[in-house]
């Protein structure tokens, strides 16, 4: 890459081959961290660092949000954009590892079990499509689309059965555990509906429904029309007791989105009444600044007057996430009201100094989750949702401060920050998708491959 000053926008000093560049130093730097297995392969996690994340409950060894499945995703668009196989075989031989050493249903069964006593007592975040074998069905029919082997359409669907025969049922539907944010059971009814869109068995789109029913008891009435979800017990983990998360990926916004995505395939008017009342809470709760809104990331429960005017700015709490509920609102009805809170959520980022100033919701990690490297990916696909050219520049600038941001070594390009936002001193590199260099790598190549007229395998999130 070429010698540059990082200036306040930093965007002319960092050219489009530059995206591509860096995604390349970062690839080296998670190939030098490559674990060769007998039967394929996968990633240290948290290399050099004191404490080994690899058998953690988020973090696994094959997980999508910090493992293998979710690194294979960025050699899919590695792939993509530059067409050298290499990419391609590299993926099957990841897939060869989460074949032979994904847990079946004993998973579940075994998490049901222990994780209420562990560090982390939320037992969804143990079991969900992010943190637990289905990722690697993720990546597996995320392959299928490039290599039409049964085999791997086959495998993402044992990975959906081995869920349903570790589920209960009740007289409102079905479910594995309580908690019913997308990083937990709400996951699997996207994951459900990612398989019946793939093979076209019916019985997988009558499970989507019969989780989502079960989730939809769950939900509270606001008493002005809206609708909200306790989707966890979150004061289990120092949160204010009795509040909720609104974001996206432990809350009600990613709930709604669920409900949405629903309707899209099954067109139950319960499963878009739901969502558009889950939308209307989240209108009702947002704090508004001239036309760009933000919601809090803690909403009701106990001293939750700490969390006002504490916003997080990236996807998994942030506008990035919240605002794919409204996006799809407005595909399924037409109602321009949605695409203008789209909009604002937008805004709300921009509002806030990103991507070059940090806030309380902003900070250093460097991260698809969190970060500004998942701004990449939102403001690309903002761009192309409303043609506006102000949105493709945000996308740069955010492209920009992650490059600068990084670390280039002698074993390729990598971040140092810090994941968990109350612990700033536990600085770390991490390889994977949704918390470190392989998610950033992945963010570059969204803008690069839109840039270049190509298209790259979606995130999880964004295929639907």
């Amino acid at each position: 890459m070429r010698p540059r000053l990082r200036t306040l926008s930093g965007t002319e000093n960092i050219a489009e081959a530059d995206y591509l560049q860096a995604s390349l130093e970062i690839y080296d730097f998670i190939e030098a961290n490559r674990i060769d297995g007998d039967l394929g392969i996968s990633y240290r996690i948290n290399p050099g660092s004191a404490v080994d994340y690899t058998g953690g409950p988020v973090h696994g060894q094959y997980s999508l949000y910090s493992g293998s499945a979710g690194t294979g995703i960025f050699l899919l668009r590695l792939y993509e954009v530059t067409g050298d196989k290499k990419y391609l075989e590299e993926v099957s031989r990841i897939l060869d590892e989460l074949t032979n050493n994904v847990s079946g249903s004993d998973f579940y069964l075994e998490k049901l079990e222990s994780a209420p006593g562990s560090s982390l007592p939320i037992t969804g975040w143990h079991t969900g499509v992010y943190s637990g074998p289905a990722g690697a069905g993720v990546l597996s029919l995320s392959y299928y689309q490039h290599e039409k082997d049964a085999k791997y359409l086959s495998f993402a669907e044992r990975l959906g059965r081995d869920i349903l025969a570790a589920s209960k049922s009740d007289e409102n539907g079905k479910y594995l555990t309580e908690d019913t944010d997308v990083f937990s059971d709400g996951g699997f009814v996207l994951y459900f509906i990612s398989l019946y869109r793939a093979g076209g068995n019916p019985e997988f789109l009558e499970t989507a429904r019969d989780y989502a029913a079960h989730i939809a008891k769950s939900a509270s009435d606001d008493g002005e029309g809206g609708l909200y979800f306790k989707a966890n017990e979150i004061g289990k983990v120092g949160m204010p007791e009795g509040s909720i998360y609104p974001g996206f990926a432990h809350g009600t916004s990613g709930i709604g989105f669920i409900f949405a995505t629903l309707y899209e395939v099954d067109g139950k008017d319960w499963e878009l009444e739901t969502a558009e009342k889950t939308a209307k809470f989240l209108e009702k709760i947002a704090d508004d600044f001239d036309g760009a809104r933000l919601i809090p990331y803690i909403y009701g429960g106990e001293n939750s007057d700490d969390y006002k005017g504490k916003y997080y700015i990236g996807f998994c709490h942030g506008p990035a996430g919240t605002s794919l509920l409204f996006k799809k609102l407005h595909v399924i009805t037409g109602n321009s009201h949605y695409f203008d809170v789209y909009k604002s959520l937008a805004e709300g980022i921009i509002k806030a100094g990103a991507p070059e100033y940090n806030s309380w919701g902003l900070w250093n990690s460097y991260c698809a989750c969190c970060g500004v490297p998942g701004l990449i990916e939102y403001f690309t696909d903002v761009y192309e949702t409303t043609g506006e050219e102000k949105y493709l520049d945000v996308a740069r600038r955010s492209a920009a401060r992650t490059i600068a941001d990084s670390f280039e070594g002698k074993t390729g390009r990598c971040f140092y920050g810090y994941w968990d936002r109350t612990n700033p001193f536990d600085v770390q590199t991490y390889t994977g998708l949704y918390i470190g260099a392989a998610g950033a790598g992945a963010n570059l190549l969204r803008l690069y491959g839109h840039l270049q007229g190509k298209a790259v395998t979606p995130l999880w999130e964004y295929s639907y």
